[in-house]
């Protein structure tokens, strides 16, 4: 049954058989909260159970946190309208709202900047030191993988040229890639990284901070298929969570946003650059699969 119900992602199986165990099987979900794939399925729904639990006892009614077991995959559910309420990265988000007309809700206080990390043994003093070497970058989508690119180029680096990319499934698998070895740094969000168990936090350090692609590390937004009033009640209960419980500020300033804000549609014009980046790739792919 649960497959029948949630064929398309893993994340909605490990939830599903969570509230299964705690709830009546029989009581359906009423909230769907579709999150980027930008840490593994495990930690973003371990990270979100407060909000989750929340929200539950909010509205009485089962809320369940799914994901995609890629960028490209979560995009296309995004553009089907498949998540009533999603929690994306900055260039998904754009798409989002201009495409696909989801409703900008909620952004952190705190943006997230990309970082280059390397184990706590490395030594690093500039950019250049990457010249030559092997980089582990989130899934090519991503938009830190693009500001890491832009980055590593006003450095005076170019990919295949100066070093080498490899693109992983999420932040977390770029840096155990360096832990491993097969990379000499990686460059990921400084708040994906808080994020991550401290099992990996703890065998790593930042060492270059881009300041200059300071972004909302997520966006909270709504399907414009859900009736406003609704949309509305959801967001002020996410900002109540954020602002005024125990759980919300621990996850807050875990996650390092400072706590939440409202975001007007204006706001994410500034991330177009992003978003028309973001729609090249998927062209390109939807191009390169066509022809084949």
């Amino acid at each position: 049954m649960i497959m029948m119900i949630y064929p398309r992602i893993l994340a909605a199986v490990l939830l599903s058989m969570h509230i299964l165990a705690t709830h009546a099987a029989e009581q359906k979900v009423g909230l769907e909260i579709g999150i980027a794939p930008f840490l593994p399925v495990k930690t973003l729904v371990q990270n979100y159970a407060p909000l989750r639990d929340y929200l539950q006892t909010q509205f009485k009614e089962h809320v369940v946190i799914v994901s995609a077991p890629d960028y490209k995959s979560y995009y296309k559910a995004v553009q089907k309208h498949e998540f009533p309420l999603i929690i994306t990265a900055a260039n998904t988000a754009y798409l989002a709202w201009a495409d696909d007309k989801y409703i900008p809700l909620l952004q952190p206080q705190n943006f997230t900047q990309p970082v280059v990390v390397i184990t706590n043994s490395q030594s690093f003093k500039q950019l250049s030191d990457l010249r030559g070497k092997t980089i582990s970058t989130p899934d090519a989508t991503a938009i830190i993988s693009m500001q890491g690119l832009q980055m590593l180029r006003e450095a005076g680096l170019e990919a295949e040229r100066d070093f080498t990319i490899k693109h992983m499934q999420n932040h977390s698998a770029a840096v155990n890639l360096v832990i491993a070895g097969e990379a000499a740094a990686a460059i990921i969000s400084n708040r994906a990284l808080m994020q991550m168990p401290p099992s990996i936090k703890e065998q790593v350090k930042i060492v270059h901070t881009w300041e200059k692609g300071s972004a909302p590390g997520v966006v909270f937004m709504g399907s414009p298929d859900m009736p406003l009033k609704r949309l509305e009640k959801i967001r002020k209960a996410i900002l109540e969570f954020s602002q005024n419980t125990p759980e919300g500020k621990k996850l807050m300033a875990d996650f390092g946003y400072g706590g939440l804000q409202n975001i007007e549609p204006a706001e994410l014009q500034a991330l177009a650059l992003y978003g028309a980046l973001l729609k090249s790739i998927l062209s390109y792919e939807k191009k390169s699969t066509d022809n084949k």
